[in-house]
């Protein structure tokens, strides 16, 4: 492993400060973080929570993470859920005693993957400088745009902070299933609770939105509740 070296990238001074508040001097770079979660989901406004145990790896060196996750319905029985970006094809699988119930690799939902790895970095704050894959570019005192190419597309993150320098949010345009179609909708994250986990200091409360003509629709909330970095 090497060291996470500050002074050798071209990061925009707003994520070099973030950074550096989030990884401590002379801190090597692991190939993997991985993050424990706990928290609710909704598959449209106004459902019932669903409750879910979840295990997040993100990689380091690449535009890849795997997010797998638990859905209890009835005592020992529950969902399985596997949302993953690898090798550039995302992919969405949900299961139920082994048995595949959906999966969908489109090329939107590559897309959708993408984005995701990007304004999820708030977990895996050394794929920052450590992702020779990411483009960064300054947007203005407050914000900044990560991007990464899938599919032979650019595809594009604005990430938003706040006055300590605390990253408080990713917002951009993904693909909304809407039907059999995919419609381009404004969707992001909000994060908040920075604390120490792991040996780096990372939000410990996030929230998934789109923004629907009716309104913001949260369809995802969670808690982080441990952090390994992984060599």
């Amino acid at each position: 492993m090497s060291a996470v070296r500050l002074a050798d990238t071209t990061l925009p001074q707003l994520v070099r400060d973030h950074l550096a508040r989030s990884v401590p001097a002379g801190a090597t770079v692991p190939a993997t973080v991985r993050v424990r979660q706990s928290g609710e989901m909704w598959q449209r406004p106004g459902a019932k929570a669903m409750r879910f145990e979840a295990t997040e790896d993100f990689d380091v060196a690449r535009v890849s993470f795997a997010w797998r996750a638990r859905l209890p319905l009835l005592g020992p029985l529950a969902l399985t859920v596997v949302d993953e970006l690898a090798g550039g094809i995302g992919r969405l699988r949900v299961s139920f005693l082994g048995i595949p119930l959906r999966t969908t690799d489109t090329p939107e939902t590559t897309v959708g993957q993408a984005m995701r790895y990007l304004s999820e970095l708030a977990w895996a704050p050394p794929a920052i400088a450590a992702n020779p894959e990411l483009e960064w570019r300054e947007l203005d005192a407050s914000s900044v745009e990560v991007s990464c190419v899938v599919g032979g597309a650019k595809v594009p993150v604005r990430w938003h902070f706040d006055g300590a320098g605390d990253l408080v949010g990713a917002t951009g345009v993904r693909p909304y299933p809407v039907g059999k179609a995919f419609v381009p909708t404004s969707w992001g994250g909000d994060f908040g609770g920075y604390e120490s986990l792991g040996g780096i200091r990372v939000p410990t409360f996030g929230e998934a939105w789109w923004q629907r003509a009716e309104g913001r629709f949260v369809y995802w909330r969670g808690r982080v509740t441990a952090l390994d970095l992984l060599v």
